[in-house]
């Protein structure tokens, strides 16, 4: 459950890093009408650099639990996965 939780949270820092560069130049693209101030493009990318490793972590910690306690349910009715070492 942890190892997933690290490995999402670093997906959602990449996707956020992806994100944060589209919200921060998406403002400046096109003409300015007045409806939206500019500096909330940028801070929408801060806020994806900060929430989507969070959010992909707690995902991939529920998820990951979810599917560990599915897995030894079932492996104890059906047999589990046997790894042998020499």
């Amino acid at each position: 459950m942890r190892v997933l939780a690290v490995c999402y949270a670093a997906l959602g820092l990449l996707e956020g890093a992806i994100f944060a560069a589209v919200f921060s130049f998406m403002p400046f693209a096109g003409p300015h009408t007045g409806s939206m101030p500019r500096f909330v493009g940028p801070l929408f990318g801060v806020g994806a650099l900060i929430g989507f490793p969070v959010l992909f972590a707690l995902m991939g910690a529920i998820f990951g639990g979810l599917g560990a306690v599915i897995y030894n349910l079932t492996a104890r009715f059906v047999g589990g996965i046997e790894v042998e070492v020499e």
